[in-house]
């Protein structure tokens, strides 16, 4: 499992004989994760976003604000922006801790990941609109969710 904050674990935890009271998971930090000690002034929280694509269609992602409490951006300027689409052709976009989106908003980037049409956690029908259209919709929707961030004024354009 991972958090928004925290690096990703393996949880252990006993099953009760029958009508016993459980006893809480304990987190087990797998060796590559122990090492991962992330500031909390530096970590980025995803925010949930929706923003309209081509044929009054929706798509959805996560937005990460730069975060680096010793930084401070020139004033009036927007930040540069990151655009990242997971593998697939069908995949999701998760809103766990990631290094990588980590160091990049540390540095005064913004990230956006997308969920294209085509992911999945939205539906068959959602899903579907891939289906013969990989490499077009996938990439329409990249470009209208940067447009989006862009005129919402959370990106540099």
């Amino acid at each position: 499992g991972s958090e928004l904050d925290a690096p990703g674990g393996i949880f252990s935890w006993n099953i009760p004989e029958k009508d016993a009271q459980a006893a809480p998971a304990e987190m087990i930090v797998a060796s590559m994760s122990e090492d991962m000690r992330i500031d909390p002034a530096v970590i980025s929280r995803p925010e949930r976003v929706k923003f309209p694509t081509a044929g009054g269609d929706t798509s959805y992602g996560y937005y990460y604000a730069p975060a680096n409490a010793s930084f401070r951006a020139p004033a009036n300027t927007k930040p540069p922006l990151l655009v990242k689409a997971h593998g697939g052709p069908t995949a999701c976009a998760r809103s766990s801790l990631s290094a990588g989106i980590q160091f990049w908003t540390s540095r005064g980037f913004a990230v956006l990941d997308v969920d294209y049409r085509g992911s999945t956690g939205y539906g068959r029908a959602y899903r579907d609109k891939l289906k013969g259209q990989w490499g077009v919709v996938d990439i329409e929707d990249v470009c209208a969710g940067a447009t989006y961030l862009v005129k919402k004024g959370l990106a540099d354009p």
